[in-house]
């Protein structure tokens, strides 16, 4: 415990931790002054055109919509007796509707969990890169070295620096967390279009909150244990773009049946408490070959279990190679 917490004493000297703090405070400054223009109602200009254009469409509706109901319902008709089953082309809902011509901006209610999981991953990468560089920037200057002439047990010291990592991760993760929660709500309720949000949503945007928390902790571990491996603070990230921005992609492209083992996926399954995704299935037909898209879903425990699994296989990695490799 005494070298855990000379470990938090030096993480908390370093400025790498006040510039993380700064960039993710001026990230969520970007994301918040994105939602003000997205959370503003629209204009008396706006809502004048949307008025002219619905008049007229309004005014072509009684001069044609009789027969534009009919022609509907006749391709109606004919597309059920092809297809052999029912069709409904809304016939019935054909007149003009104002909302039609306004400028939709969709209250929070309808953004708030898909937002939050989409920022989420702003203190995510923040945390990585403070754990790759506890490890990485001492191994590649050399003081790690010196340190092990203090404290020659290298199982200690390692994890001592991968659990500080995840430990100042956490309240970090949640501070970002927090002013982007309040951020989106504070815009939204200034505009007056956050909807009704319920106990529920809102019960889901903690859990959101939460689960970030933990992946922020759980990856400033994974940096360190990067860190350890590749000695390297450029590399190790460099390593950690080319493999999420370049062969995700082109395995999602390439091979959507393999969607479910890529990391991203998982990330985003974990983060929002489950997802889904799209495949096409094939298949022969009188017509050639059919194609549709099949809905697939990723569950959260499969996510936990992939990510506990490849977790522990890094840090364990690490330690092993840390014990064994010169570090001079």
């Amino acid at each position: 415990m005494r070298l855990l917490g000379v470990e938090l004493r030096r993480l908390a000297a370093r400025r790498l931790i006040v510039l993380v703090l700064l960039g993710g405070l001026a990230a969520t400054v970007l994301i918040v002054v994105g939602a003000w223009f997205s959370a503003q109602p629209p204009t008396e200009a706006q809502l004048a055109e949307a008025q002219t254009m619905y008049e007229q469409e309004l005014e072509y509706w009684e001069q044609n919509g009789e027969q534009m109901v009919t022609d509907c319902l006749e391709s109606e008709e004919v597309d059920s007796e092809l297809e052999g089953e029912d069709v409904d082309y809304g016939c019935d809902q054909m007149a003009p509707q104002l909302e039609w011509f306004l400028p939709y901006s969709p209250p929070l209610e309808e953004v708030f969990t898909s937002n939050l999981t989409t920022m989420a991953f702003l203190p995510v990468m923040l945390m990585l890169i403070i754990g790759v560089t506890v490890t990485a920037a001492e191994l590649s200057t050399g003081t790690m070295s010196t340190w092990l002439t203090f404290v020659p047990r290298r199982t200690r010291v390692v994890l001592s620096k991968i659990t500080a990592s995840a430990l100042v991760a956490v309240p970090l993760t949640a501070l970002i967390m927090a002013l982007v929660v309040g951020g989106l709500y504070g815009v939204y309720a200034f505009h007056g279009t956050t909807g009704t949000i319920s106990v529920g949503l809102w019960t889901e945007v903690v859990w959101i909150a939460l689960r970030t928390i933990a992946l922020g902790a759980v990856t400033a571990a994974v940096g360190s244990a990067l860190g350890v491996l590749l000695r390297h603070t450029a590399v190790a990230l460099g390593l950690v773009f080319v493999w999420s921005v370049v062969v995700e992609q082109i395995l999602r492209g390439t091979a959507p049946g393999l969607q479910p083992y890529l990391l991203s996926m998982n990330l985003i399954a974990w983060v929002q408490g489950g997802t889904s995704y799209w495949i096409n299935e094939c298949r022969d037909s009188a017509d050639g070959v059919l194609c549709e898209g099949i809905e697939r879903t990723l569950s959260m425990g499969a996510a936990s279990i992939y990510l506990g699994v490849g977790t522990v296989v890094v840090l364990l990695l690490a330690t092993l190679v840390f014990r064994r490799r010169d570090v001079g």
